[in-house]
């Protein structure tokens, strides 16, 4: 399907973003036409994850675009069910050139009853607390900095729609109508859950759910945002000739499902560290294998090891054991390590008085 013909159903930012990233991941072949549903867009501001770093460097959008009416954003805030606010911070205990060090000795101090607190071991939660980087400060620490943003929605869209447009997408002159049959080979659902005609997930025929109209999650996280990225690139390597497309349907909706565990269960974590009975078979699984041998999910899609590391130390949830396989160093050295990367954070990135 080189040459298909794809129909996406919305008009707003899950849309766009679609739409430009597909067409640049295909290396813009075949033809895109946006057919805006009738409803009215959203408003507001939208908070974006650490993910579209990577999605402005694909299109090609400057940072200081985003910057120029963005607010920086360096994790995720919880209002605790005490009234008290936490933070999941985004990027790395430690360096993020030696992944998973300072993560794998933290989990065996743990079980042992001897680690340090997380909130210090954290750049990202220094910089939500008020602290500013020095100019001179330590590269690994910079390194460890990951922020997503908070942008007005209606102009990040409109920045979404001029790359799309800019990259050959049309806009359709009509809006979508479910009794109105659409031409295209392929119909993508990213209507952000107001213009789907089924109630199936995933891929189906010639319709297609993504984003906010695949996974249902109302979060106060987009994880959404995320999902549109994943669907763009899964699509862009997935999409057949039209005799294979059934086939290659189903591994699209196999890989879906793996997401869309992940994302369940970090939606169902935020609300019970709001305080809410959140029920998930998928996190319930994650919280037992930590608190069995210390194992954090892995799955690539919505958060690091390092972030599901921050939710379950909030709950409370302590390992019991720890995989042996990554043990790399001593206690004596672990400790040390860990003091003095609490030491680089105190003295580079101080707090503004």
């Amino acid at each position: 399907m080189s040459g298909a013909r794809i129909a996406i159903v919305g008009d707003g930012v899950e849309a766009w973003l679609f739409a430009a990233l597909f067409r640049q991941l295909s290396r813009r072949t075949g033809t895109l036409v946006v057919f805006p549903p009738p409803h009215r867009r959203e408003i507001g501001r939208i908070a974006l994850p650490p993910v579209v770093a990577d999605l402005h460097r694909l299109l090609r959008t400057a940072p200081d675009l985003i910057a120029g009416f963005g607010t920086p954003r360096h994790g995720i805030e919880i209002a605790m069910d005490d009234g008290s606010q936490m933070l999941i911070p985004y990027g790395s205990y430690g360096d993020p050139d030696e992944p998973g060090n300072l993560v794998n000795a933290w989990i065996r101090l743990c079980s042992e009853g001897k680690a340090p607190a997380l909130a210090g071991l954290s750049t990202n939660a220094a910089l939500a607390a008020g602290g500013s980087p020095r100019p001179d400060a330590d590269p690994r620490l910079l390194r460890s900095i990951v922020a997503g943003w908070e942008v007005e929605r209606e102009r990040y869209r409109a920045i979404l729609k001029d790359a799309a447009l800019a990259r050959g997408v049309e806009c359709s002159g009509s809006t979508f109508d479910r009794d109105t049959p659409i031409d295209a080979d392929l119909i993508v659902d990213a209507s952000e859950g107001h213009a789907a005609p089924q109630s199936e997930t995933g891929w189906h025929g010639r319709w297609l759910r993504i984003g906010t109209a695949a996974h249902g999650l109302h979060s106060a996280e987009p994880f959404a945002i995320a999902a549109v990225f994943s669907a763009a690139a899964r699509l862009a390597s997935l999409l057949p000739r039209p005799g294979a497309m059934a086939l290659l349907a189903r591994e699209y909706d196999r890989q879906l499902a793996i997401e869309m565990e992940g994302m369940e269960a970090a939606s169902a974590m935020l609300e019970r560290l709001s305080g809410r009975d959140a029920r998930s078979v998928a996190l319930d699984r994650h919280a037992a294998r930590y608190r069995a041998a210390g194992l954090l999910p892995a799955d690539p899609q919505p958060w690091t090891r390092d972030m599901w590391l921050s939710a379950f130390d909030a709950m409370g949830w302590r390992p019991e054991r720890y995989d042996p396989n990554l043990d790399r160093f001593d206690t004596d050295r672990s400790t040390r390590r860990f003091d003095e990367w609490a030491a680089l954070i105190d003295r580079y990135l101080p707090r503004r008085p």
